[in-house]
């Protein structure tokens, strides 16, 4: 018995629980703010990449305003989100769905 270390409960002290709680960062405000962030640095890669290839353009068609447009439209088919083209031939709307990994055949392809 002379092996046995005898532990005592220690009670914390409701100062201790609060500086404890009020060190600690809250999860989901950074969990939201990480993501706020990862996507805001996703789309901005990927707008001054378009805006570059729209100002290396012989003939850019529409304004800064359609290429930022473009960037959005192509960060959200690359989060696997399906857009609706609404002025086709036929006048029909379709339905716009690319496999994400296919979005990177398409800035290889205008650098090319």
């Amino acid at each position: 018995m002379a092996d046995v270390t005898q532990m005592t409960a220690r009670r914390t002290t409701p100062a201790a629980l609060l500086t404890r709680v009020r060190d600690r960062s809250p999860g989901l405000a950074s969990g939201l703010l990480g993501g706020a962030l990862a996507a805001g640095l996703g789309l901005a890669a990927l707008a001054v990449l378009v805006i570059l290839l729209w100002i290396s353009s012989p003939y850019p068609d529409s304004g800064p305003g359609g290429a930022l447009h473009v960037a959005a439209a192509l960060w959200l088919l690359a989060h696997g989100a399906e857009l609706v083209r609404t002025d086709t031939l036929s006048g029909v709307p379709a339905p716009v769905g690319v496999p994400p990994l296919l979005l990177l055949v398409l800035p290889v392809w205008l650098l090319h």
